[in-house]
């Protein structure tokens, strides 16, 4: 709903030492005689063609001084109120105090808006001898004494009318202002002749000058002024490339290699402005600054390639393996993927439980969700239940404010509880009811959520051994095992090693920046015969420390760890791959690795690619060059 007008102000001041003029100024501004007036006064107040049936003109409201002091003091008064005086008559001598003349100035100092009219008769001077300061001639009428009614009453109309017109247009201007400094952009308007009409704060803050002085810059002149103070600028549909400066740079939306960060990228606009009949008025400047566009539209750029570099992370092809096991776990993992039945992934550690889940959430249908995984071993067990289904300020003692828990945090998403073996009985019992109803209540909590999250659990421990002894509850059991995916240790699946070994030397050598080419074939030797306790994870470690320490072009076998060399054998080892190979060994290597995958793949050239670490391309023009047809 619109606001209301604000009331007229018809408040007006006479300021006279002779009581006669005041006693006058009374009944010729008395409603009756105001009423009176001609049809043709009357209706340019009231902005309507006369003559015609018109309401009564509002009253005017008569404030009146006897001296200059007091007159004064009613104006500085009626400002501090927001009951402000729209028209003050103000005789010119006024002994024995202040004159008019002073009287005027006083009012000025505390309302410009004031519109005055001095009154004389002992002078047929112009009014700009009588005033002598030429900034009180501004909003200043001149009539003499005698005065007549239809004078005073014309000019006390038109000048009321006046203030509260202007006020109404002050009013909106700094609506409009407000407005326009609202949008962070820099508007300026100029009429035909390139003279600035209207600027927001934002236009002025642009150029290393005042107010004042930029309203006397033509158009041209302030586009000149601004290039200056950027420097060289980058403008729309050129070339270069800005410097690191702070300084406000003209820029095309979206252009590459924008600048240094917290430079001001401003991209420039013009349009048009024309009257109601068609006429062009003028043109209206408009600086963007588009820099956090920009720095939006690049996060989005790196948002989506870390979400691509993670969904490539945990595809099905990064699960590296050839082995029997392997297809198996890889087999079952593509058909639990777009269901969204529980998971449970039995391995011992390092064997790569946690790669398997987050491979069934960013290539399932809830990619877009969160992942978040909860180390049920981790966690003590006075807070795993806030941990897993959060807590309410004040539930016990030092909860200090409300938690969100693991559930709520995975909403629409996978939730990966590790070690599910550990979980503490009492606890395994509400997980029971979390799995069944699909709704959490926060510790301390009275009100039930629900809750859409798809469970992926994970143990190294023998959950149907525990469910003998008593430690885990057989119905949680088959709750969580609807989908079991059992990944086998490292000592199974030996025909791994080589695969797994030469996966991490290249993930790691770039990250490292080590130029380490391949793993030579005694150290791939010695690990193809080490048990692997640590399974995946151990042999990742001993992959990576190896390539720190190594300072020729292959791993050797005498950088690997002392626990993997036989006792008695490392000199023998050293011995044998002290020499560097030559590159025709390396290709024969390269070439017995291609012909063994090709092999255990079943002669599927996809299969066998994704066993080599390489894409099909590479895999055929290989196959051309060592002539495995």
């Amino acid at each position: 709903m619109a606001d209301s007008p604000p009331p007229l102000n018809m408040r007006v001041l006479i300021v006279d030492d002779q009581e006669e003029i005041h006693e006058d100024f009374r009944e010729m501004l008395l409603p009756q005689r105001t009423a009176a007036a001609s049809d043709d006064l009357v209706a340019a107040f009231l902005d309507r063609p006369g003559p015609v049936a018109r309401p009564a003109l509002p009253t005017f409201d008569l404030r009146h001084a006897r001296a200059g002091e007091d007159g004064f003091d009613v104006v500085r008064q009626g400002r501090e109120r927001n009951e402000p005086i729209a028209v003050a008559f103000v005789d010119v001598r006024m002994p024995p105090g202040i004159d008019g003349v002073e009287t005027v100035r006083r009012m000025r100092t505390v309302d410009r808006d004031l519109e005055v009219v001095i009154m004389t008769a002992y002078s047929d001077k112009p009014l700009s001898a009588i005033i002598g300061d030429p900034d009180l001639l501004h909003k200043l009428l001149y009539i003499r004494k005698p005065v007549a009614r239809e004078e005073i009453q014309q000019i006390s109309l038109s000048l009321v009318k006046k203030w509260n017109l202007e006020r109404d247009l002050s009013e909106g201007r700094r609506r409009l202002e407000a407005v326009l400094d609202a949008t962070g952009d820099a508007i300026a308007m100029y009429d035909r002749s390139e003279r600035l009409v209207f600027a927001n704060r934002w236009y002025e803050a642009l150029f290393d000058t005042t107010p004042d002085e930029l309203r006397k810059l033509s158009r041209s002149a302030a586009d000149g002024k601004f290039q200056e103070r950027s420097g060289d600028p980058r403008v729309a549909g050129t070339d270069g490339t800005p410097g690191s400066t702070t300084r406000p740079r003209l820029v095309e939306p979206h252009a590459p290699r924008l600048g240094a960060p917290g430079t001001p990228l401003l991209y420039r606009f013009t349009h048009g402005v024309k009257d109601s009949s068609g006429e062009q008025m003028g043109e209206l400047v408009v600086y963007r600054d588009v820099s956090r566009e920009i720095e939006i539209e690049r996060m989005k750029v790196e948002v989506r390639r870390l979400r691509s570099e993670l969904e490539t992370t945990y595809a099905f092809s990064g699960i590296v393996g050839a082995s029997p096991g392997m297809r198996r776990v890889s087999e079952l993992m593509q058909r639990a993927v777009d269901t969204d039945v529980s998971v449970l992934v039995t391995g011992e550690s390092g064997t790569g439980k946690e790669l398997v889940a987050k491979a069934l959430h960013f290539n399932g249908p809830r990619r877009k969700g969160p992942f978040v995984a909860v180390n049920c071993a981790a966690v003590p067990e006075a807070l795993i239940e806030s941990e897993m289904f959060g807590h309410e300020r004040g539930a016990f003692s030092g909860a200090m404010a409300q938690r969100v828990g693991s559930f709520e945090r995975a909403d629409g998403g996978t939730l990966l509880l590790d070690e599910i073996g550990d979980m503490p009985p009492a606890l395994q019992a509400k997980l029971l009811r979390v799995l069944q109803e699909h709704e959490i209540q926060r510790v301390g909590g009275r009100r039930s959520m629900p809750i859409d999250v798809r469970v992926v659990a994970s143990t190294h421990r023998d959950l149907k051994a525990a469910i003998h002894e008593g430690t885990f509850r057989e119905d949680l059991y088959y709750r969580l095992a609807v989908f079991p995916i059992d990944i086998p240790p490292l000592r199974a699946r030996r025909e791994d090693i080589p695969l797994l070994a030469e996966h991490f030397r290249k993930k790691h050598a770039d990250r490292l920046g080590v130029s380490v080419a391949a793993i030579a074939p005694a150290a791939t030797a010695l690990l193809v015969r080490y048990e692997w306790p640590g399974n995946v994870r151990e042999l990742e470690n001993v992959i990576c420390r190896s390539l720190v320490l190594e300072t020729s072009g292959l791993l050797q076998a005498a950088t690997l760890p002392a626990e993997l060399v036989p006792e008695g054998a490392l000199a023998s080892i050293v011995r044998a791959s002290a020499a560097p190979p030559t590159a025709e060994t390396l290709a024969d290597m390269e070439r017995r690795a291609i012909a063994d995958a090709i092999e255990k793949s079943g002669r599927n050239l996809t299969r066998a690619a994704r066993a080599l670490g390489i894409d099909r391309t590479t895999l055929h023009r290989k196959l051309k060059k060592y002539r495995l047809a």
